[in-house]
């Protein structure tokens, strides 16, 4: 293949040449030299900040020195800087050609390696929050979150269900997180939004019956996991959240002590979908299925078009649980502290796990406004859910097949031992998640990067 580069490299470097030596070369023309534009690969100038009117590139093969200015002239760029190590040059563009144009130009040279634009590059966002460093750094780096939160750090506009125990709604990591109901005139006995739950301004307690209106966590289970999921970041207090702009919706299914019914969790997911939420957090597993639950998943996925992401199950044995191993659940198994490459010793595996989080020695927001450590991969799903509220942040337009795209694409793949797929697409990775782009296919089902 070497030869045949060469040989389609000849005419540009008789171009080069000529050009160099003030030879009139007919063929060279804008019209030739400014192709289609249009994304050429996932580190496209979308990706990121950019120095204006700069474009590094990078040569396959050596060249003169005069044909190289030539032909890196030939669209009126200008060489600023060449690093002889990494035969790198860095080019100053004339203000009527964009980077992306730029990139796009050079990028159809064949002696050309790769064209993208001068990335600016920043120190890693490090919350100020009181426990992050003794506390939650380890996982948080495990995952590359810093790099993700340079790139995001949340919309209010996202609302994550939480269907759980219940939420602390006056803990001072999570006041400001939680949702309200605008739809509802509060007081009046009417379920005005027609959402199934009464009087519903800060979420909906389906464990009595009738519905309450009063989420509040009487467990701490599900507070926990909003905190992994949303709490208020960077503050200088508490803890941090995934998805630190996020809005959280309480959502109690689970009594007192951890449990609930089927028909409860699926009056929950029904409802949440009503609410326009569009990601609902499940740390809950059953070992068996339930037609219940896989109708109320198929009704919030298929019509409502929400994400769901659940838990694989804490029994550490093959076999994910529901509702996480129904196909419109993103099945979230745990990682280990001792061994971030590892399995967490009671998390479940199968075919149906997607990606792996972590489960083991997290802290978090608890009751009373205090904090507390556990481990599950009900905690290991809210990492996932920040994520993917990270991702609709970033871009709102995202299905849940794009969202499944970017995890797959951006995961880091860790070694089965005797239990396979037990990270399934890999190692959560935030920083490469909301650093990649998916460009859809004009054929359906299929995405390239």
């Amino acid at each position: 293949m070497r030869s045949v580069r060469w040989l389609w490299s000849l005419p540009l470097l008789a171009a080069a040449f000529l050009l160099a030596n003030n030879v009139p070369y007919p063929s060279v023309s804008s019209q030739v030299l400014v192709p289609h534009v249009g994304p050429v690969s996932a580190h496209s100038a979308a990706g990121g900040e950019f120095v204006p009117g700069e474009l590094l590139v990078k040569a396959s093969l050596p060249l003169p020195p005069a044909a190289v200015a030539a032909v890196l002239g030939l669209a009126g760029g200008a060489v600023i800087e060449h690093d002889p190590t990494l035969d790198l040059y860095r080019l100053r563009l004339p203000e009527e050609l964009g980077v992306e144009q730029a990139s796009a130009l050079y990028s159809t040279l064949p002696w050309v390696e790769y064209a993208e634009p001068n990335y600016i590059v920043r120190a890693a966002i490090v919350p100020d929050d009181l426990f992050y460093e003794a506390r939650q750094a380890w996982y948080y780096d495990a995952i590359n979150a810093p790099a993700g939160w340079d790139v995001e750090m949340g919309k209010p506009g996202i609302i994550v269900a939480v269907l759980d125990t219940g939420v602390d709604l006056r803990h001072p990591d999570l006041a400001s997180k939680i949702w309200t109901n605008a739809r509802d005139i509060v007081g009046n006995d009417i379920d005005d939004d027609k959402n199934g739950c009464i009087d519903d301004l800060r979420g909906c307690n389906f464990v009595p019956i009738p519905p309450s209106s009063d989420p509040s966590d009487d467990h701490g289970h599900g507070t926990m996991v909003a905190g992994i999921l949303g709490a208020k970041s960077n503050n200088g207090q508490g803890v941090v959240g995934t998805a630190w702009g996020a809005t959280i919706l309480p959502v109690k299914v689970l009594d007192s002590t951890g449990a609930g019914t089927a028909s409860d969790v699926a009056q929950g997911i029904v409802y949440a979908a009503k609410n326009g939420v569009h990601i609902i957090n499940l740390s809950m597993a059953r070992p068996s299925p339930s037609r219940a639950l896989e109708e109320a998943v198929r009704e919030a996925h298929d019509v409502f078009g929400v994400i769901m992401v659940g838990a694989s199950g804490n029994e550490g044995v093959e076999g994910v649980g529901y509702p996480a191993a129904y196909p419109g659940v993103i099945a979230v198994s745990a990682f280990d502290h001792s061994d971030p490459n590892s399995r967490a010793p009671f998390s479940n595996w199968g075919p149906e796990v997607d990606v792996a989080a972590p489960g083991v020695d997290v802290f978090s927001t608890h009751l009373d406004g205090g904090y507390a450590i556990g481990e599950g991969t009900s905690f290991a799903t809210a990492f996932v859910s920040g994520l993917v509220a990270l991702l609709l942040s970033q871009d709102p337009t995202r299905s849940d097949d794009d969202i499944r795209a970017l995890l797959r694409m951006s995961s880091d793949d860790l070694p089965d031992g005797a239990t396979p797929n037990w990270d399934g697409w890999g190692r959560l990775n935030m920083g490469e998640a909301l650093n990649t782009q998916v460009y859809r296919s004009v054929v359906p089902g299929v995405v390239k990067d």
